[in-house]
């Protein structure tokens, strides 16, 4: 069986090389509500913020998310001790990156990290169909569907101006030292990506002294 599964794998890999590249369909403009506020993961009120600087695009971001990002989530987000906002930092293939931050955004803040987390099931079918457009715009566009957009909202999103600019506003803003993905800050402080690293700086946090009221 696992054999079978492989020659299938090999074959159907060997047919997308062989597939000649076709233009991207045309798509009408329509009217889009994305959001453009800063994700949020977990209780916006949780004592402790985790910022993650990251890109769906990005190999390293989906290890993390696979390999660690389960552990934390269950012992910190689903809690209540930490809450998570995700900032996007495009990374090679960037018109790819900022294409499904375009459509995380539009699926709404609820499905934000749905969105993500699809993007990152399916990144390395999503990057290498980058090398056709056509092939590209239809994963993208099964990207959207499965997340309540059409085509024409997919293609509006992608191609905003506006969402463009928001990702682009948070990389402006974002500290210096990041200038690699995944990098967290906690506490104003640059935490390792270990499972270890981010619990010692975020019990660290919890453990500090709640900061008094303005009088």
């Amino acid at each position: 069986m696992a054999l079978a599964r492989l020659a299938f794998i090999g074959a159907a890999l060997a047919l997308a090389a062989c597939e000649q590249p076709r233009e991207p369909e045309p798509y009408k403009t329509v009217e889009i509500t994305p959001f453009l506020g800063q994700p949020i993961m977990g209780d916006p009120n949780a004592p402790v913020l985790i910022t993650e600087y990251a890109s769906t695009t990005c190999g390293h971001c989906r290890a993390f998310h696979e390999q660690v990002f389960p552990e934390l989530k269950a012992k910190y987000i689903d809690t209540g001790k930490a809450r998570l906002a995700w900032v996007v930092m495009p990374t090679p293939p960037q018109a790819i990156s900022l294409a499904g931050a375009a459509i995380a955004r539009c699926a709404g803040e609820d499905k934000f990290f749905a969105v993500i987390d699809d993007l990152f099931d399916h990144q390395n079918e999503i990057i290498e169909s980058g090398r056709n457009p056509w092939r590209l715009q239809k994963n993208l566009r099964d990207l959207g569907g499965r997340h309540g957009l059409n085509a024409d909202q997919v293609g509006t999103c992608i191609d905003d101006k506006a969402l463009i600019e928001v990702t682009r506003k948070y990389v402006q803003e974002s500290p210096a030292f990041v200038t690699s993905t995944p990098t967290f800050l906690i506490g104003g402080e640059d935490v390792e990506q270990t499972i270890e690293a981010l619990s010692a700086a975020i019990d660290a946090e919890l453990a500090k002294p709640p900061t008094p009221a303005p009088q």
